[in-house]
């Protein structure tokens, strides 16, 4: 079939689709679980265990699965993977107790757990260099965008067809996804190579810490947010429980958009300014959100609320591509495997914030939560552009030119036959 595209847009595309069913799944538990606490008689302790439990799996499988798909290749285990939370997602309304939801919330995790590996080692398969940062950054912004449309979609179906048909319906989009990545064809250049990594020289550069360091800032504003946003507008601010909502998407609307559009700027200013100068510039608006994070409890109204969350996410997400595209840049053979690593560290982020936040503004308010959150997210930017870098080693696979690249000509080439 003749497409307008080159054939690895197919790939980012499908990425970006598993990402977002990915997000999806994780965020209608948030929808149905006061439903299903009503049906079943828990309280707030018990519905928080069940809400812990994806993060449970996700944060212990997500190095074993990383290593995974190095070994075995991204299309296959992001095939069971997909299979796998699909299927778990839509068994979720069977269990009638809170361990047994929790226990399926952990499968869940783990089954999710391969999800950023897998798509940075597809995307180094078939991506040259100098698209890196469009690629990953556009299957990335599905974090912001899931949630997004998942939220109104799962409270749609709620309302008309009850709490569990939220489950298998969105356990049916997984299984629909998974004839689409069937049929993608595996590239016809280099891909990862599955000998094991060399983590010892992998982990001790400095600009493989930087950009650890980087995404972890980036995370603790993530889940800053996502944990608590809902909570400081409505108590603190006195938002309706409509406009609360309201105005905790908002910001992820503008992230989305953010994230794209700064992965656009740094691919096209990149072989003019240089890869890693364009990168270390991007902490300049990066540095600039935690300014507009430490003004949003001085903010005097609503609007101005609002316009300041929205104005620190698009901010923030300048260094999404970054951090998104660097396992590609600075590990190209390992790729998937350092992703999750890279993964891992950031959501440490995910435990510790939404616990500190907790703790900070009972003596001291909202003011010091979000100046410490300012400050995490500046020494995030100050970490990047002291010690990071984006020269990818010289091996031969890492060096390849453009040309090499799968579709990296002005002519495509033939497809190949798939290897999968």
């Amino acid at each position: 079939m003749t497409r307008p595209w080159p054939r690895r847009v197919d790939a980012a595309l499908l990425c970006f689709a598993a990402n977002l069913i990915a997000h999806g799944d994780r965020a209608i538990l948030a929808v149905a679980l006061p439903a299903i606490a009503a049906e079943y008689g828990w309280d707030r302790a018990r519905s928080g265990w069940v809400l812990s439990g994806f993060f449970a799996g996700y944060a212990i499988c997500m190095i074993p699965v990383g290593l995974l798909t190095g070994r075995f290749g991204p299309k296959r285990v992001f095939g069971i993977g997909m299979a796998l939370w699909s299927a778990f997602t839509a068994l979720t309304p069977f269990p009638a107790s809170a361990a047994g939801l929790a226990a399926m919330r952990v499968l869940l995790g783990a089954a999710e757990s391969g999800t950023a590996a897998c798509i940075n080692g597809t995307l180094v398969r078939w991506f040259p260099p100098r698209e890196y940062s469009r690629a990953a950054s556009l299957c990335w912004s599905a974090g912001y965008a899931g949630p997004i449309l998942a939220i109104p979609l799962a409270s749609l179906v709620l309302h008309h067809w009850g709490w569990r048909a939220v489950f298998w319906t969105f356990g049916g989009l997984g299984f629909l996804w998974l004839p689409f990545w069937r049929m993608l064809e595996e590239p016809a250049g280099p891909a990862s190579t599955r000998r094991p990594a060399p983590w010892k020289s992998i982990l001790s550069r400095r600009g493989v810490w930087a950009v650890f360091l980087l995404h972890f800032s980036s995370n603790w504003v993530l889940y800053t947010m996502i944990t608590w946003l809902p909570s400081y507008l409505s108590a603190e601010r006195g938002f309706s429980l409509s406009g609360a909502a309201a105005g905790a998407s908002a910001p992820f609307l503008f992230a989305w958009i953010g994230t794209n559009a700064s992965a656009a700027i740094i691919d096209a200013a990149g072989p003019r300014v240089g890869a890693a100068r364009i990168r270390k510039l991007a902490m300049i608006p990066y540095a600039m959100s935690a300014a507009a994070l430490a003004l949003i409890p001085y903010a005097p109204d609503a609007g101005w609320t609002v316009a300041a969350l929205c104005c620190s996410m698009l901010l923030l997400t300048a260094a999404t591509p970054v951090f998104s595209s660097a396992s590609l840049d600075l590990t190209p053979d390992h790729a998937g495997p350092v992703a999750a690593v890279q993964n891992a560290f950031a959501n440490l982020a995910g435990i510790a914030a939404p616990v500190a936040i907790g703790y900070v503004t009972g003596p001291f308010g909202w003011r010091a939560a979000f100046l410490l959150t300012a400050a995490i997210c500046l020494s995030g930017a100050a970490a990047y552009a002291g010690i990071g870098a984006t020269r990818r080693p010289s091996s031969a696979s890492a060096n390849l030119p453009a040309g090499e690249y799968p579709e990296s000509r002005t002519s495509h080439p033939t497809p190949a036959v798939p290897t999968d």
